[in-house]
Formats: C-alpha cells, structure tokens, sequence
C-alpha cells in the first residue's frame, strides 16, 4: 500500500500560492466556487496512507471518503480528525463540488518542542490511532474553530514574516480547543453499534492517565461483557483488545524513551513491569526493536 509522505503534492494540495513550511504544514480552503473545482486523480481513490495528520472543519461536505471502514459522504458542522498511517481512500464525484471548510495536514515536526507522531497522540487524545474520529459540533463549537483556520489560511498564504511562527500558535490553540471540546467524546459519530464500541474503547484507554487496565477491567467500565468487547474490537480493526491495550502502552513508552532523563528501569516502572528485563521483552516483541536501541535511533 502506498504511503504519502509530501505534504503539498498529496490530493488536491497543489496551489503553489500556499507555503508548506518545509513540508511541515499545509492548508487549503474548500471553496463552493465552480472554478475551483477539481477532481482527485484516480490514484487516491485507492486504499492508501499518508505519515502526516489531517484536520477537516467542514460547513459543508458531499465527497464520499473511507478511512479504515468508515465512510462518509454529507455532512454539516463537521469535524474530521485522521492520523497518520490509517488508511483512506477518497470517491470520485459526478457532481459539482458545494464544499465549505477547511482541510489542514501537518507534521509534528511544525512544533518546535513536538518532534514525533507518538507524543502529539498522547498530548491530544482525539488523535485515535485506531478509529477515524468524525464529530459533529454544535454551532458554537464549530463557529470557534473556523476563525482559527481562517487565520491559519491567511497567514500560510501571506508572504509576511514570521507567518510559521504564528502558524504554530494558532494550531496548538486549535488543538486544546479541539482536546477541550471533544475530552468527553460527545458529538462523535459512528457508524454502527461495533464501532461506536470501539471508539469508546480507545477513549478509555486515553483518559485513563496512562495507567492501562486489563480487557476485563475496561468491559466492566464499559458495562459490556469482555467477550462482546473483544468481538467488537476485531470486527473494526481486525486486532484483539489486548493488542489495542499494548499499542497505546508501546506508544506511551516511546514518549518516555525520549525523556533523557528517565532510565529504561523508571520507565518499566512506570510501565508497571516488575523487572525492567520484562519490559525490554515486551518491547522488543512489539516493536523488532530494543528500548535501548530506539532510545538511540
């Protein structure tokens, strides 16, 4: 499967007026108007995957996009929050576009003090590594955020200076707004009854503080049976829920193993692992790597 990697060169990201910082940021405004209405190249309607993040705030949208097996077509005071590495495919359209929004790709790498993907998951839980977070806002929620992206688009097609600094302060407002209004997961939508328990799931698992439950624990929370929780996790991703419990946890060491501070032993403890020679194991088993080898990488 194909990964995208360049910013400005994927989808319908190609108008030279707009910068892409070094293909760290990117923002392109959904337009109702008829010239600028373009169809995606045939290579994007097939499943692929990009290593960047996307935020859509959509007034209006009419193009059918799948993200893993998710789909969505119309829609109003949209939402959509996609990471990197989930599989999308995008539709192609018979009809004129009537859009409204924006549609934002970044890198963590835009942020001075956020360097890898797995750290800004963990600041910003929305940032589901399994499920494709798609809310609907309400009026005010929505008409909050649309004036942080407009500024975004005027600054990233401006040639003033200091336009990636302030381009990085208003995507971090955007994004604690974002982590403040959806911290309670209300306005979600999915799609059926398994997704919407494996949304629940994953939110779980974020809020819980970095200290991770057995299946059985989070089932109870849930107030489901851990037999219908791990059939509905499976039918989603095609993983059990254990293995969704141990990529949040192989995520959350990565973002200690960058804290120099920290030894392997404090962040096997903090793992909870008695021994720091089971965390290694553990690591190793789900990475191909050892913690000490990627601390170095």
């Amino acid at each position: 499967m194909k990964i995208y990697e360049d910013i400005k060169s994927y989808f319908l990201n190609t108008d030279d007026k707009i910068n892409d910082y070094s293909n760290q940021f990117y923002i392109k405004s959904i337009s109702d108007k008829p010239e600028n209405h373009r169809e995606p190249e045939a290579e994007f309607a097939e499943p692929h995957k990009r290593d960047f993040f996307e935020l859509a705030i959509l007034e209006r949208h009419t193009k059918n996009i799948k993200i893993g097996d998710q789909i969505f077509d119309n829609m109003t005071n949209g939402l959509a929050v996609v990471s990197p590495f989930q599989t999308i495919s995008y539709g192609l359209t018979d009809h004129d576009d009537n859009d409204e929004g924006y549609v934002i790709n970044f890198k963590a790498s835009v942020f001075a003090n956020i360097k890898k993907t797995h750290e800004l998951q963990n600041e910003f839980p929305f940032f589901k590594i399994h499920t494709f977070p798609l809310y609907h806002l309400s009026d005010t929620d929505f008409h909050e955020l649309l004036p942080i992206a407009a500024e975004m688009y005027k600054e990233a097609t401006s040639d003033k200076p200091h336009s990636l600094e302030i381009i990085r302060a208003l995507l971090r407002l955007f994004l604690y707004k974002i982590k403040r209004m959806t911290e309670d997961n209300e306005g979600i939508i999915t799609v059926n009854r398994f997704e919407k328990i494996m949304s629940k799931f994953e939110h779980a698992i974020v809020s819980s503080d970095n200290t991770f439950l057995t299946v059985n624990e989070y089932a109870e929370r849930m107030n489901i049976s851990p037999t219908y929780l791990t059939e509905c996790v499976k039918k989603v991703t095609g993983k059990s829920a254990q293995k969704i419990i141990i990529d949040y946890k192989i995520l959350y060491a990565k973002t200690l193993l960058y804290q120099m501070d920290k030894s392997i032993a404090d962040i096997a403890y903090a793992l909870d692992f008695n021994e720091v020679a089971n965390f290694n194991q553990f690591f190793k088993r789900n990475t191909g790597i050892t913690a000490t080898q990627f601390r170095k990488k």
